[in-house]
């Protein structure tokens, strides 16, 4: 009888070790992120978080500084020293697309962090008028004008006589010589 109460025990002792075992399996195939397709998710983010820092890596051992420095001087240079010249350049876009200009709005910019120095941003909000067509027109001029234009927010709206639609525009330009 005393060889069955060693074999009970040892069989006692096996199923619990088994048991423990089989716990532990549990646990971790249910432990969060341990799964089959959370390791390839987090493989995939990887893999591409890889590709975007190689990425930029080459970006940087490709760039210049120096040349950086002068397209940013010609980029500078280029930029109109008065609201004036904006307005005129506005007025010329408005005359070429035949549309009229109901208002313009001029709001200076606080300076950022990382924005040029010597240089100027003013945000510019414009309604025009005019049929949809010269109205399309004058926002492909507007994009095409050798003085930068950044179309920030654009809103069209019908008037209630005739073919003609108010197109108002949200615009970011610069000036130079600003601090």
């Amino acid at each position: 009888m005393g060889d069955l109460q060693k074999v009970q025990k040892r069989f006692v002792t096996l199923a619990t070790i088994l048991g423990l075992a089989v716990l532990f399996l549990v646990v971790y195939l249910l432990w969060p992120g341990s799964s089959r397709s959370a390791q390839e998710d987090e493989k995939a983010r990887m893999q591409q978080q890889l590709t975007s820092l190689s990425n930029e890596v080459e970006l940087r051992k490709n760039t210049n500084p120096e040349t950086t420095r002068a397209e940013l001087k010609g980029f500078s240079a280029d930029l109109p020293g008065r609201y004036s010249e904006i307005s005129l350049r506005l007025e010329k876009l408005f005359h070429e697309a035949g549309v009229t200009s109901d208002s313009i709005k001029y709001t200076v910019e606080a300076p950022e962090k990382n924005d040029l120095p010597d240089v100027q941003r003013l945000k510019i909000d414009i309604t025009v008028t005019g049929d949809y067509a010269k109205v399309a027109q004058f926002v492909n001029k507007m994009e095409q004008d050798p003085l930068l234009f950044i179309i920030e927010k654009i809103a069209l709206s019908t008037q209630s006589e005739g073919s003609a639609v108010s197109l108002q525009v949200s615009f970011d330009t610069f000036l130079k010589g600003a601090s």
